[in-house]
C-alpha cells in the first residue's frame, strides 16, 4: 500500500520538484522559506509536503495524527533522496523526463489558471438552461420497446420475416436461436432510445407501429435483424434542478472552451517547427 502511495506521489510531485531545481525558472524561495527536513544539505519544502499529503491522502497535512505526519515526512525525504541519486546517475539529463517534467508543469499551471477563470466567470443560471434546453430533444425523446433477431445474412433474415408472415411466434423464432447471435432473453433489447441505436435500426424501429416487425431485414455492423416493437412510450425529460451537477459541468466546459478560443485569437500562434 505504502509503495503503491509514492508511486502516485511521484508523479504528483515531479513538477514541484523540478521548479525547485536551478534553471527551470523557480526558485526555492518560491515554495516557501519552511522545510519539513533537510536532505543531503537541500531543504524539503514544506509546501512540496502539503501537496503530496493532498495528493496520497485527500486531506490537509494539519489534520494527520502524529504518526501519520512523520510517515508522510518520511515518503517526501524518500522522494527526494530518489531525485538526488538520479541527478548523480544522470538520469535527469533525459529528454524523456523533461518533456514530462514539462508537460505536468503545463498542466498544472493550466488547471490553476482554469479554476481561477472559473471561480471568476462561474456560469450562470442562464448558461444550465441553454444546455438543458439544446439537449431536450434528447432527454425527452420516444423510448421503445424491443426485440430482435440477429442473424449471419440477408436470406436468412428474409427466411424469419416469411417465417412471421406465416403466423409464427416471433419470441419462439428467437429462442431458437439463442446459442447464435441473437443470444439469450429471447432477443429481448428492452427499453432503448433510438440515439443508443445504430441509424439504420434507428431508422426501421421509428417506422414501426407498436406490435410490428420490420417487414424486410436491417443490416447494421452485427449482421441482419429483424425487429419487433413491442410498446413505444414518450420519456419525459428530467427537470433541469435533476440535471444541476451534469449541466454546470458542461457549462464549465463550454465556458473554457470560449475562454481558450478568444486567448488562441489574441495570439500568436505558428503550427510547426
Amino acid at each position: 500500500m505504502r509503495y503503491a502511495r509514492l508511486s502516485v506521489a511521484l508523479a504528483m510531485v515531479v513538477t514541484a520538484y523540478a521548479c525547485s531545481r536551478e534553471g527551470t525558472g523557480t526558485s526555492n524561495a518560491d515554495l516557501g522559506a519552511a522545510s519539513v527536513a533537510v536532505v543531503n544539505g537541500k531543504p524539503v519544502p514544506e509546501s512540496v509536503l502539503r501537496i503530496y499529503v493532498r495528493a496520497t491522502e485527500r486531506q490537509d497535512f494539519d489534520a494527520l495524527s502524529p504518526a501519520d505526519r512523520e510517515r508522510v515526512i518520511n515518503d517526501v525525504i524518500g522522494l527526494e533522496l530518489l531525485a538526488q541519486q538520479a541527478e548523480k546517475d544522470g538520469l535527469t539529463a533525459s529528454r524523456t523526463l523533461a518533456a514530462q517534467i514539462e508537460l505536468q508543469r503545463l498542466q498544472a499551471v493550466a488547471r490553476t489558471m482554469a479554476a481561477e477563470y472559473l471561480k471568476n466567470n462561474p456560469p450562470t443560471d442562464a448558461d444550465l438552461q441553454a444546455i438543458y434546453e439544446e439537449n431536450l430533444p434528447r432527454l425527452s425523446g420516444e423510448q421503445y420497446k424491443l426485440r430482435h433477431i440477429l442473424v449471419e445474412t440477408k436470406s436468412e433474415a428474409d427466411r424469419i420475416i416469411a417465417q412471421l408472415n406465416q403466423g409464427s411466434d416471433f419470441v419462439a423464432l428467437a429462442r431458437e436461436r439463442a446459442d447464435g447471435p441473437t443470444g439469450p432473453n429471447d432477443g429481448d433489447l428492452g427499453w432503448l432510445t433510438a440515439d443508443s441505436l445504430p441509424p439504420s435500426f434507428a431508422e426501421a424501429v421509428r417506422a414501426l407501429a407498436a406490435g410490428s416487425y420490420s417487414p424486410a431485414p436491417v443490416q447494421t455492423e452485427a449482421g441482419y435483424h429483424v425487429i419487433l416493437l413491442e410498446e413505444k412510450q414518450r420519456q419525459e425529460p428530467p427537470a433541469l434542478e435533476d440535471l444541476r451537477a451534469d449541466l454546470s459541468s458542461a457549462a464549465e466546459r463550454k465556458r473554457l472552451d470560449d475562454y481558450i478560443k478568444m486567448l488562441r485569437e489574441s495570439a500568436t500562434v505558428t503550427v510547426g517547427p
